[in-house]
C-alpha cells in the first residue's frame, strides 16, 4: 500500500503536549483524534483511530498508552444500585492480563456468571498451573446433572469433626478389588469403577 497522505492534517500544541486531527500513523492508518504529551509522546498518548480493519476491530478503535499506571475512579456520587463503571463488548472478547504481576478483584460480593444455550456455552474455567486454594467458612457445590472430583494421586476427604457422605446408592472400591473381588454389589457403576482400577 502507498503511503497514505492526509491534506486536512491539524495540530495544536507545545513542548508539554499536543492535539492531532487525521495523524497518520507508522502502519498508515489514520488518527482522527490523538491527544498525546510532549517529551514521552511516542509511548503516552490516546488515540481514535478512522481507518483500519473493521473485523480486526482497528477502524473505530479506541487506545490508550502509558508508560504508568492506569487507574479509573468513578461512582463518588452514584447511587449504590447504579453501575459507577460499566464496560459491554457487544461482540468478541474482554482480555484482562498481567503477565508479570497479580490480578485482583475484591468487593462485598463477586459474581461470576456464564450464560449459554446451545449445549456448548455457559463454562466458567478456571486453570493453575501450580494450586486453586479456595478458603471460607462455608462452601456448597450445587450441581443439577454430575459431579466430579478426579486426582491422578491422592484424594483427601477429611471432616474433623463429622463426616457424612449419602448416596442413593454407593459403589466403593479400592485396587486390591480388582484381584480379589469384593462383596457383591449390584451396583450400576462397579464395573466402570473397577475398569479404571
Amino acid at each position: 500500500m502507498s503511503e497514505r497522505l492526509n491534506y486536512h492534517f491539524n495540530r495544536a500544541g507545545n513542548d508539554h503536549g499536543e492535539i492531532r486531527f487525521g495523524h497518520i500513523h507508522d502502519d498508515n492508518n489514520i488518527s482522527g483524534v490523538m491527544l498525546r504529551t510532549g517529551e514521552d509522546g511516542g509511548r503516552h498518548y490516546m488515540t481514535m483511530d478512522s481507518s483500519g480493519s473493521i473485523d480486526e476491530g482497528r477502524k473505530g478503535s479506541t487506545i490508550n498508552v502509558c508508560p504508568g499506571s492506569f487507574a479509573v475512579k468513578a461512582g463518588r456520587d452514584v447511587a449504590k444500585e447504579t453501575p459507577a463503571i460499566y464496560q459491554l463488548a457487544e461482540n468478541g472478547d474482554i482480555l484482562i492480563g498481567a503477565p508479570n504481576g497479580r490480578v485482583t478483584i475484591w468487593a462485598q460480593n463477586i459474581e461470576l456468571i456464564a450464560s449459554g444455550a446451545d449445549g456448548q456455552n455457559g463454562v466458567i474455567q478456571i486453570d493453575g498451573n501450580e494450586k486453586v486454594i479456595i478458603k471460607a467458612p462455608q462452601i456448597v457445590v450445587d450441581s443439577k446433572v454430575s459431579t466430579k472430583i478426579f486426582s491422578e494421586k491422592t484424594v483427601d476427604v477429611i471432616g474433623k469433626a463429622i463426616l457424612n457422605i449419602y448416596g442413593g446408592l454407593i459403589d466403593a472400591a479400592d485396587g486390591a478389588t480388582k484381584v480379589n473381588g469384593s462383596k457383591p454389589c449390584s451396583g450400576p457403576y462397579i464395573n466402570e469403577i473397577q475398569n479404571k482400577l
